[in-house]
């Protein structure tokens, strides 16, 4: 063969290969064994634009390791080998400046709810097959006026404590409680949240979302909040209550959960005045500094050695108290890379009671109707979260609406796949018997993400709510809720009712009973009193 006609053969075939990648780039996405395949694109890498600290990362189900994590916790119930152990290690720093709030606690009356008994509700499916489920214990708990927890997990959506933060505010000022709970040591991007101030320095953040630059040292490190901070001596994080919300302030009591391997120092400083050092035992464990204090702001400082820190919780006694767990650009999946021994020690010092599961929005596709596959991971996450969490309720909160570009007509219009991803979602709570709520049902009720965007509730992407379109949605999450603790306190005062007028007929019946016992003797007495008469 000639050069020509090799140079006219190698000629050829680059043409045919830009031409069939030419051509799939035509090829619109389409279904494939439930998943959606993606367009072609010829200039992606050539794109100014990078979407790689933007793009989802995936982590896979590893149930057998979350099992051997949590059986290392399983406590060995022999008093032989319990003898010979050493004494653990301190989980708990305390320090008490106030004598400690007892936690009283009462039933609600129904004349403690303003629930409009007209207004459309968007209820919340227990799919529990138990006759006496979690969800209804959790319920109960608020009913009875109990202290409650709840870890509220999602991705950009709630960032910022979007949502969450109206949802807090709503069910503190329904069932008491105060404070903005957990909140982030520090992270490695830029975020503002009106119902907390933090300022930090000397830290190293890592998020869970990027598990390629971990050092070794962290990765198996990570809590449910998506975010640690590694410091030295001189780290140093400041967090203090705002009063954006009327629960927010007067809280008395913070908590700072960190990890310290080896022996450290820190300091902690309360409403910038009076200060108190934790000299830390090393130990491969989850670490507590409890402060029983009027709290308005809190300062943690690295002294000596080097520590992890998750975070710390402002919070009241009893009522409700609420986790923002947002991680960006988390589908769910990053939970697989949180360890299970670490949030079950936090759950032994927490106490969760319920869990909600916000994600979705991620991986919603233009067009998609087949999301087998992510159903399939969401049983796992739920799985996940039931062992890290084992008392704990577990709702699958629905994706919401969303609209998308049509660029040949440069308006928006609806992506055609919320409720098919919903239906995902639910199928997935209903097979492992926990419950769902739909928020897309919720914004429809609403008008929906139009309406959203041009009542200035959501951004004009059509896709992510402001705090505004938040105070939305969570009024009818809280509504939710909070009508069947009151139909359960209507029901129990109504059982109560029935009880006492049985009791009250019960007693009824005993007087006329005694009273015609007595009838049905005088007359024997009478008579005999007249025969000794006579």
């Amino acid at each position: 063969m000639n050069r020509s006609d090799r140079s006219s053969r190698v000629g050829w075939f680059t043409l045919s290969v830009v031409l069939g990648v030419m051509a799939l780039a035509l090829i619109p996405p389409f279904e494939l064994f439930g998943m959606l395949t993606a367009r072609v694109d010829l200039l992606s890498e050539l794109r100014a634009e990078s979407l790689a600290d933007e793009a989802p990362m995936e982590y896979t189900a590893d149930i057998e390791r979350l099992e051997q994590e949590l059986a290392t916790m399983e406590v060995v119930d022999s008093a032989a080998i319990v003898d010979r152990l050493p004494e653990p290690p301190v989980t708990r720093y305390e320090w008490s400046l106030a004598a400690p709030a007892t936690q009283e606690h009462r039933p609600l009356r129904s004349e403690e709810f303003a629930v409009d008994t007209t207004r459309r509700v968007i209820a919340i499916e227990d799919f529990d097959t138990l006759a006496h489920g979690k969800f209804d214990h959790f319920i109960e708990k608020l009913a009875d006026g109990e202290h409650v927890r709840i870890a509220f997990m999602g991705d950009s959506f709630i960032e910022g404590d979007i949502l969450t933060s109206d949802f807090r505010a709503i069910m503190q000022e329904q069932f008491g409680g105060r404070g903005v709970g957990f909140v982030a040591c520090d992270i490695p991007f830029a975020t503002v949240r009106k119902s907390v101030k933090r300022s930090s320095s000397g830290w190293i953040a890592y998020s869970v979302m990027k598990p390629k630059s971990l050092p070794e040292r962290v990765k198996d490190k990570f809590f449910v909040s998506g975010y640690l901070a590694e410091g030295k001596a001189g780290a140093t994080t400041r967090w203090s209550s705002t009063d954006a919300f009327s629960t927010l302030d007067s809280c008395s009591r913070a908590r700072v959960f960190l990890y310290s391997r080896d022996s450290s120092s820190v300091i902690v400083e309360v409403n910038d005045s009076l200060r108190q050092s934790f000299d830390i035992e090393g130990a491969d464990m989850l670490r507590e500094l409890y402060i029983e204090a009027p709290i308005s702001s809190l300062r943690l400082r690295v002294e000596r050695g080097e520590v992890l820190c998750y975070g710390a919780s402002l919070e009241g006694d009893g009522g409700v108290m609420v986790d923002n767990f947002s991680v960006r650009s988390n589908n769910g999946h990053a939970i697989f890379g949180t360890s299970a021994k670490i949030n079950r020690q936090a759950d032994d010092m927490l106490g969760y009671d319920l869990v909600v599961l916000q994600y979705g929005l991620n991986i919603m596709q233009k067009g998609q109707r087949g999301y087998s596959r992510y159903r399939d991971q969401l049983r796992d996450m739920i799985a996940y979260a039931e062992r890290c969490f084992p008392n704990a309720a577990i709702v699958v909160m629905g994706v919401s609406d969303r609209w998308v570009k049509n660029e040949e007509t440069s308006k928006y219009e609806p992506i055609g796949s919320v409720d098919a991803l919903s239906s995902y979602q639910r199928a997935a709570a209903d097979s492992t018997n926990v419950a769902f709520w739909s928020t897309a049902k919720a914004m429809e009720k609403l008008g929906g993400m139009p309406a959203f965007v041009s009542k200035g509730w959501a951004a004009k992407d059509y896709t992510h709510i402001n705090f505004q379109g938040g105070r939305r949605i969570a009024k009818e999450l809280a509504a939710s809720i909070i009508n069947e603790v009151y139909a359960l306190v209507v029901e129990r005062e109504e059982e109560a009712k029935r009880l006492a007028e049985i009791e009250r007929e019960r007693r009824e019946a005993t007087k006329r009973y005694i009273q015609s016992q007595i009838d049905a003797v005088l007359p024997i007495i009478e008579g005999v009193q007249q025969s000794v008469t006579e």
